[in-house]
């Protein structure tokens, strides 16, 4: 292994609340229900960033079924939208029947048998049901990234479509206990594949790149969602800024319908209903964000910029104007210009992807939403929004609150450092070196590009400072892995990093 190459991302992130637990599958439950055991969600080594940078949707092409682990994964994550405590009912159809997905014991109950997908060509279709339509577009912002992260090359991939044909289909076909907000198609096809190709590039200077790939997977921000309401008072670097708004509504790499630019997440007939209408509030101001070239309309360009709206620090009046709003260093205001279905789709995915990326980062997220007209009033009086704009849902997002006196043990202390590097003595290896801040429960694996495990390298708890560990290069059979991308994933705690290595024999 002496000609071994490294491919390593070394940024640090913080990971806060996490979905109750998932329980064991069981045959049956109290209430008389018969689970069907789903597969165990597997960690697909595909960081947030770099999932948001190559989602898009594909209309229908289905070209073969998918399997029981990427119907498991898909409604895990679609599930990890509820770390915000909303009720959330899932329906997955398949071709044999539709169930509703019991998150807790990650299993299917049987809700109407038969086939009764909108499209037969699809391997399975999932719906969405909550009492928001902003909670539903959470949901499915989740699906549709982690149908991303299951990617291992651009042939005969997991492919997914939200359609309004879907779920008016799944309302008068699935007997669903509530309606359905939104529904998605998952197929098998050729998709444009994985790429960290940057298209949100500021015009004016007024915005950092964003990254668009990073150490933390999406399935580990998943499971453990910063959400949490108590910030410390720090503002945001303009590098978090500039994360935070490519992550909640910037330009990623596709093109759409009519041959607009694509943004990170999805858009009925590429709308873009929130297109000059999401704001960042923090010490220095409120700022308009565009992800579209002056003066901003223009759907087919793209941009990464932000715009001053009023200078001064407008928290207190913000906090004054809805009293329930968290003391946060940064809010980010995410409005429509009228109501709809489509556009609180939209403030749903907004909402999340800023959540994501502060799970994905040292940063946690909170989301106030239900606004009553007078406190909407009171939002645009207090920031200089216009009058046209309708303040739907306010992300709050800082640094956490007093991380250094948190129970390790439970997930909420500093990140660990990890660092990678090659060790060529005594036959050669990869050593992976961390250190710790405080005593945690570490696991230490190696996994192949399909989010295998390949070989459990530390599973112990330990005390803080550096600690490091070596792999040979072989799996748990102490056969020598080919040559190829491998990743190393690290968890202390609730915490989690990933860097990666490349194996050329």
């Amino acid at each position: 292994m002496a000609n071994e190459h490294l491919g390593l991302c070394l940024s640090t992130f913080l990971l806060w609340a996490c979905i109750p637990a998932v329980a064991a599958s069981a045959p049956g439950d109290a209430g008389g229900r018969t689970l069907e055991a789903l597969p165990p969600p597997v960690i697909n080594p595909r960081s947030t960033e770099i999932c948001m940078n190559s989602r898009l949707s594909y209309h229908g092409g289905w070209t073969a079924a998918g399997t029981e682990q990427m119907l498991a994964d898909v409604l895990h994550a679609a599930a990890s939208a509820r770390a915000t405590g909303m009720p959330l009912t899932i329906y997955a159809a398949t071709a044999e029947n539709v169930y509703i997905y019991d998150a807790v014991n990650h299993a299917l109950v049987l809700h109407r048998a038969g086939s009764w997908r909108s499209d037969a060509t699809a391997a399975f279709e999932v719906g969405f049901a909550a009492p928001s339509t902003i909670d539903a577009g959470a949901a499915m912002h989740l699906a549709q990234l982690e149908s991303v992260a299951l990617w291992t090359g651009t042939a005969n991939q997991l492919a997914s479509c939200p359609r309004a044909s879907a779920a008016t289909y799944a309302n008068a076909n699935w007997n669903p206990i509530e309606p359905i907000d939104i529904a998605v198609s998952f197929g098998m096809r050729s998709v444009a594949g994985l790429t960290t190709s940057l298209a949100a590039v500021s015009s004016d200077g007024t915005l950092p790149d964003p990254i668009t790939d990073g150490p933390v997977f999406l399935d580990d921000a998943l499971d453990a969602l910063a959400y949490d309401s108590t910030f410390a008072a720090t503002s945001l670097t303009p590098a978090e800024v500039s994360q935070i708004l490519w992550a909640a509504y910037g330009c990623s790499n596709h093109y759409a319908s009519g041959g607009k630019a694509g943004l990170v997440c999805s858009s009925a007939v590429a709308n873009y209903y929130l297109t000059r209408r999401v704001y960042m509030v923090g010490v220095e101001g409120v700022h308009r964000f565009h992800n579209r070239r002056p003066p901003g309309t223009d759907m087919t360009t793209r941009d990464h910029r932000v715009e001053v709206v009023r200078t001064g620090d407008a928290r207190l009046a913000l906090r004054t104007a809805v009293p329930r709003l968290p003391d946060a260093p940064q809010y980010v205001i995410v409005c429509a210009g009228s109501t709809g279905a489509w556009q609180e789709l939209e403030v749903g995915f907004v909402a999340m992807g800023a959540l994501l990326a502060a799970s994905s980062m040292d940063l946690q997220a909170h989301w106030t939403q239900a606004l009553s007209a007078a406190e909407q009033a009171a939002v645009r009086e207090a920031t200089g929004l216009p009058a046209a704009d309708i303040p739907m849902t306010l992300v709050s997002v800082g640094r956490p609150a007093d991380v250094s006196v948190l129970d390790p043990r439970e997930g909420r202390a500093p990140a660990p450092e990890l660092t990678i590097e090659n060790r060529l003595a005594a036959g050669g290896g990869v050593t992976v070196r961390y250190a710790l801040v405080a005593e945690s429960e570490v696991e230490l694996a190696v996994y192949d590009c399909t989010g295998h495990a390949l070989r459990q390298l530390v599973d112990s708890w330990q005390g803080p400072g550096p600690h490091e560990s070596l792999w040979d290069g072989r799996d748990r059979r102490e056969q020598p892995v080919p040559s190829g991308v491998y990743f190393f994933r690290l968890k202390a705690g609730r915490l989690a990093r990933s860097a990666q290595v490349v194996i050329v024999r």
